[in-house]
């Protein structure tokens, strides 16, 4: 497996998830949506490295996702239906991330939860950055915003990485 970076892995499992589960493409950066309504999923996973993946998604964005992944017209989608499609949205990209990284690693993903609006810095992680060993990759998606933040404990190698010392 070629090395690949942290970011790099972020960036194409979130664009192959969108095509190929919710027939969406992402497009290049997002116009500034930091007033906008937001969908936050949080997951945690344990493994070599564990951490955690945020997923924030305006409400536009979140309910267009969420039309093209159940196949139903956007007015007609509920608030819970939402919901669980973004914490689905975050679970596949997480564990599509997880695979490029430490594809030799097992990984144990916990269910993602839907965060209340308003309240993801209070649940103990930085939704807007994350430490060193995070990266963040934000996309336009319909008329609004994704953003991934993918965080772990210790820096992710690739297997590649960890066997050249």
């Amino acid at each position: 497996m070629p090395d690949i970076s942290l970011h790099t892995a972020l960036q194409e499992s979130e664009d192959e998830v969108l095509e190929k589960m919710f027939f969406i493409r992402s497009f290049g950066e997002p116009q500034d949506s930091a007033r906008e309504p937001e969908f936050v999923a949080h997951l945690t996973f344990e493994g070599d490295p564990p951490g955690w993946l945020a997923l924030c998604v305006t409400a536009p964005a979140a309910r267009s996702v969420s039309a093209d992944f159940l196949g139903e017209e956007k007015v007609d989608l509920s608030e819970q239906q939402i919901g669980e499609v973004v914490c689905e949205l975050a679970n596949m990209i997480c564990g599509s991330v997880l695979s490029r990284v430490e594809n030799n690693s097992g990984f144990r993903r916990a269910t993602p939860r839907l965060l209340p609006p308003g309240q993801p810095s209070e649940r103990g992680f930085p939704v807007r950055g994350g430490s060193s060993s995070a990266a963040t990759h934000s996309a336009g998606v319909g008329n609004g915003r994704l953003m991934v933040i993918f965080n772990t404990e210790t820096p992710a190698w690739s297997a590649a990485e960890k066997h050249a010392f």
